[in-house]
């Protein structure tokens, strides 16, 4: 099991790569400061700030929350909770959330997840924490090497 120190640092290592991959694609972009500082004091507990704003000009903004997971049982799991305060974020500010999961020993690997095709997966526990196992079906797999914006179409489904 990862230290609490070790975990910090495989997440920023993750935003690295996605800062890196945006740039390399030169899309416009803008790191969302996490402190608590940058929103209302009521809204604390009801939203969470996605780690990016990603332009994609003359469409729209998409919000990314990046993350380093491993996979568990051909799964990526995430935290209920952050699934939630996500979800508020997409409603206040009409902007679509997507996960940007990088398995920490897995280079040039990303699975792009969008955060309201969460809402209808079962929510279990694991070591007392409220997680949903997102089956890999339901992410796209990407080459950070190749283009950011075709990853994403290619992860937009109708169905």
């Amino acid at each position: 099991m990862l230290s609490r120190s070790e975990r910090r640092a495989q997440g920023q290592a993750a935003e690295d790569r996605f800062r890196a991959w945006l740039d390399r694609c030169r899309l416009p972009h803008i790191y969302v400061e996490q402190s608590p500082m940058t929103f209302p004091e009521n809204l604390h507990s009801t939203i969470k700030r996605p780690d990016f704003l990603v332009g994609i000009p003359t469409i729209a903004t998409i919000a990314v929350d990046v993350k380093a997971k491993r996979i568990y049982d051909d799964a990526i799991l995430i935290d209920a909770d952050e699934h939630r305060t996500l979800a508020n974020f997409e409603t206040y500010f009409n902007i679509s959330v997507w996960f940007a999961c990088f398995p920490p020993d897995e280079p040039h690997t990303c699975m792009l997840i969008l955060n309201r095709n969460l809402e209808a997966l079962p929510v279990r526990r694991a070591k007392g924490k409220a997680i949903i196992a997102v089956p890999l079906k339901l992410a796209r797999l990407a080459d950070e090497r190749r283009d950011f914006m075709a990853a994403v179409l290619g992860a937009i489904s109708l169905r």
